[in-house]
């Protein structure tokens, strides 16, 4: 069963997410300071992803999340980071630190618990690819041949007439390129969130991959593509019909 470590220095934080994940049967253990972190972790006490606090008296969360992606002995640990204050400057922050993603915080579980999931999820495929070919090397940069891939798609959805927003993520849900409002942060975990689920169960039920996910509710649709490295998000007017999911 994976094993959380929770870093904040508020007791209820600390409580409200132990609950949490004991609900959805995730281990967790605590610590109240960045430093009694980096001592637990010393002691060989293992976990598969810490939930850091950014700002915590002594050592912030983007110190210690910079000090353990620096440590070859934890540079593998993948770190949510928290805060009560997202914002452009806080992601770019976190993105710098090396976080596998920012929380706001107070957090709500369905915005929670779904990022937990993708982050162990990709830990996990992470470390078994590593394990069956040695440590991977740095990814490459996106070349012009996949970014004309991209944008051929998303030149498609603007010429729609019922497009209303059209964003291009990467892996770690940051935008490339966008048309129409900025996606809201939670319906970029989301959409992230039900792609991966689609995936497991294509290939689990189908033997393949889903690589495109449509979700209808009310007269909106949203429409969720998994390209290599990418996600294509869009949202648009649609009948009004029950959700679904289609290959």
């Amino acid at each position: 069963m994976p094993e959380i470590l929770i870093v904040d220095d508020s007791v209820s934080v600390r409580k409200a997410l132990e609950i949490t994940f004991r609900n959805h049967a995730l281990d967790s253990r605590s610590a109240s300071s960045g430093e009694q972190a980096l001592d637990m972790l010393d002691e060989a006490a293992a976990c598969d992803l810490l939930m850091v606090d950014v700002i915590m008296p002594g050592m912030s969360g983007l110190e210690l999340c910079s000090r353990l992606k620096a440590d070859a002995r934890s540079a593998h640990l993948p770190v949510i980071l928290m805060s009560g204050n997202v914002d452009d400057e806080v992601r770019a922050q976190a993105r710098e630190a090396g976080a596998s993603g920012v929380l706001r915080k107070p957090f709500r579980s369905e915005e929670l618990i779904p990022l937990v999931q993708e982050v162990l999820a990709a830990h996990r495929q992470t470390a078994g690819d590593a394990e069956a070919t040695g440590p991977a090397p740095a990814a490459p940069a996106i070349d012009d041949g996949d970014l004309g891939a991209l944008n051929a798609l998303l030149q498609t959805y603007e010429d729609h007439p019922q497009v209303r927003d059209v964003v291009i993520l990467d892996r770690q849900g940051q935008p490339l390129k966008q048309t129409g409002n900025v996606l809201p942060e939670n319906i970029q975990l989301f959409a992230r969130f039900f792609t991966n689920t689609a995936g497991v169960l294509g290939r689990q039920m189908l033997g393949e991959d889903i690589d495109q996910v449509s979700i209808r509710y009310g007269a909106h649709q949203m429409v969720i593509h998994n390209l290599p490295g990418h996600f294509v998000v869009v949202l648009m007017g649609a009948p009004e019909s029950a959700a679904r999911v289609v290959n």
